[in-house]
């Protein structure tokens, strides 16, 4: 199949719809079909490229930063996008196009099926859904709202990538269409699971990885690290991403001579997994989230995992084997909890159970999620109307 994907983040723009997309591209190609990519193009990137089966085109659309776009950022995208598709329309010879997000990929996709009658499937991410985000997205949804319903009910199919999401998209599209609404979960890369933690190791090295701003709540995360210091536990913390809040995370662990964490900034995905590899936690608090690419690729690493109770970590963390859940936006219970682990497992070499990487190891591949995608693919293209 030659198959469109829209997306205004690719890397090295945006957090984790960029990666998922990076790597479904991929594994596409990896089994014989050609993919195009429509994205934003960032200062220092090619505006056109093309290498083995895959054609990246990149628009100048406004975007200030690398790692988060907002709102107006994404209309001027979709915009010319528009433009673009608009103007290539005679050269498009796509079996099938995938949209990420409702918006602004999802209007794009929209408007290719009208035109030529492109079959298009949505990849949800979570907050482009009503109402799945209200604390960060209820304004936007309230607006955008019929918009979003008529984008999602005249898809071909709507991918979201947990059941909670599921329900929540089908509550919103309708009886009708709910079963447009199908659950492929993101995957994760080759493993390198460390069978346990090294009796020489001393001193817990944690990590944090996600935007610097409030739904990821970084602040909770070296709050705890500062009451596990007090209390004599030795732990040591690399924050790794960029955000609103970096400057004024830096200005408060300067204040309070918190020497043990190391902010990093944004650095590459194959540096995050070597971090990973040397790690013995990841802490991600978030408010929501809909299946947080860092955790899969910590449990691929054999990092043990302290995260919120929400969508995705649910069926990631199990039963205490691999991680733990704390409550966003309390540094006490993520210190409390982090101390149990120290005394409970750390200290007696703990390692994740073979049972537990096996069910990982099944259900949570690139390949996994790609062969779902192409075979959903093939079903509504054999099916189009001729």
């Amino acid at each position: 199949m030659n198959i469109l994907i829209l997306n205004y983040e690719y890397p090295p723009l945006g957090g984790g719809a960029g990666i998922v997309t990076q790597h479904l591209a991929e594994e596409f190609i990896a089994k014989g079909h050609q993919v195009s990519v429509l994205t934003t193009w960032f200062s220092g990137e090619p505006e056109y490229h093309s290498y083995n089966n895959l054609t990246i085109i990149r628009l100048k659309a406004k975007r200030a930063n690398t790692y988060q776009s907002n709102p107006f950022e994404m209309y001027d995208w979709m915009r010319k996008a528009k433009q673009y598709v608009k103007a290539h329309l005679h050269d498009f010879t796509f079996d099938i196009c995938l949209a990420n997000f409702t918006l602004p990929g999802g209007a794009v996709a929209h408007y290719l099926k009208k035109k030529i009658n492109l079959p298009y499937v949505i990849l949800s991410h979570g907050h482009d859904i009503p109402w799945f985000s209200p604390s960060q997205m209820f304004f936007w949804h309230l607006l955008c709202f019929p918009i979003i319903k008529k984008i999602m009910q005249d898809a071909d199919a709507t991918v979201v990538l947990t059941e909670q999401l599921q329900q929540t998209a089908q509550a919103f599209i309708g009886e009708k269409n709910k079963h447009k609404i199908q659950i492929i979960p993101n995957g994760l890369l080759a493993f390198s699971i460390k069978k346990g933690f090294d009796a020489r190791d001393k001193i817990i090295q944690a990590v944090f990885v996600g935007r610097l701003v409030e739904q990821k709540d970084p602040f909770a995360v070296i709050r705890a690290c500062k009451i596990l210091q007090q209390q004599g536990i030795p732990i040591h913390l690399q924050l790794i991403g960029d955000g609103i809040l970096k400057r004024d995370l830096e200005k408060y662990i300067a204040k309070h001579q918190l020497n043990q964490i190391d902010v990093l900034g944004k650095i590459s995905q194959s540096s995050v997994l070597e971090v990973f590899e040397k790690a013995h936690i990841l802490i991600a608090p978030s408010r929501e989230e809909a299946m947080s690419l860092s955790i899969l690729e910590a449990i691929s690493c054999g990092v043990y995992v302290f995260a919120t109770n929400v969508s995705g970590t649910k069926d990631l963390i199990l039963n205490d084997m691999n991680g733990n859940f704390v409550e966003y936006g309390n540094a006490e219970d993520i210190a409390q909890k982090i101390s149990t682990f120290y005394h409970q497992k750390f200290l007696k070499n703990y390692h994740y159970p073979e049972m537990m990487l096996q069910y990982i190891q099944q259900n949570y591949t690139w390949e996994t999620s790609a062969n779902k995608y192409l075979t959903l693919f093939e079903a509504i293209v054999h099916t189009k109307p001729k």
